[in-house]
């Protein structure tokens, strides 16, 4: 098993001279390695669908009948069902995914967001300081947002980050590389996370997460209806606070933290590829 693909400190290497019968690509790098030694990669229906994501991948693909994720959080923290209490009647948007995956034309739709909702404010974490910091300040003001309403924060303490979570009203999703854990983490935090269905698998992991949910109200087709979702979002209070009471328990109770029963479909598919080997 491969958890790492082209990640800082991989062992590719020795994945392409096949020590192993059978190898196998998952998690850690969403995305084919490229490497013809590779023998598998494992997805789902939603993020990867038959017909369309093979000829992006040297591997063959093993979609999980149920979902490609399996989620615990890491921290146990009470819901925090009224969000940043001092100042409640404003709309709060944040981001807790990588400053890396923040692309333009992202920033671009967050901006339409902000720009539309009076007063609204934005959390980003995970941003370096120094030159990654300006840097936001400098695109948010490029894309017509006043830098000073938003609080640039780096990377903070596993309670602190889950407190900051809680502390939004509406966590914005990252393309083309989409969040995975800290959607995961926004959900079981109570905050609604908007995504859109993209054309490749690491596009497309908001769309898996949501799906196995059964919330396609959060699903956006493209960015015209990512930005109207989010509007509607910013704008209803009730539907907010129902999600907000709701989202936890929808978690617990779907195929994304059934770990027994992913881990048996984990180890089918691992049958299945050995037979497949043994085959010839």
């Amino acid at each position: 098993m491969d958890l790492s693909g082209h990640a800082d400190g991989n062992r590719l290497g020795v994945f392409a001279l096949h020590p192993s019968p059978v190898q196998v690509a998952w998690l850690g790098y969403l995305n084919t390695t490229g490497l013809p030694a590779m023998d598998y990669r494992i997805c789902d229906r939603y993020t990867d669908p038959e017909g369309v994501a093979e000829r992006l991948h040297t591997e063959r693909l093993y979609r999980m009948p149920h979902s490609q994720w399996c989620y615990v959080p890491v921290y146990e923290v009470p819901l925090m069902l009224q969000p940043h209490v001092e100042d409640p009647g404003r709309i709060v948007f944040g981001s807790f995914n990588q400053y890396a995956k923040i692309s333009d034309a992202c920033l671009d739709l967050w901006c339409k967001v902000l720009g539309a909702v009076a007063g609204s404010r934005l959390v980003v974490l995970d941003v370096p300081p120094g030159r990654a910091r300006n840097h936001l300040r400098d695109r948010l003001v490029l894309d017509g947002i006043d830098p000073d309403r938003a609080s640039i924060r780096g990377r903070e303490a596993i309670v602190d980050y889950f407190t900051a979570i809680g502390n939004v009203d509406i966590a914005l999703d990252t393309f083309p590389y989409n969040g995975g854990t800290t959607t995961l983490d926004a959900v079981w935090m109570g905050v609604p996370v908007v995504v859109q269905r993209g054309d490749r698998g690491v596009a497309r992991s908001g769309y898996s997460v949501m799906q196995s949910l059964q919330m396609p109200e959060l699903i956006a087709a493209g960015a015209d209806e990512y930005v109207a979702i989010n509007l509607r979002l910013a704008g209803d209070a009730r539907w907010r606070s129902e999600l907000r009471r709701t989202l936890r328990q929808c978690l617990a109770a779907s195929p994304l933290m059934d770990a027994s029963r992913f881990v048996a479909d984990l180890e089918a598919g691992y049958r299945q590829m050995w037979r497949t080997w043994c085959k010839g």
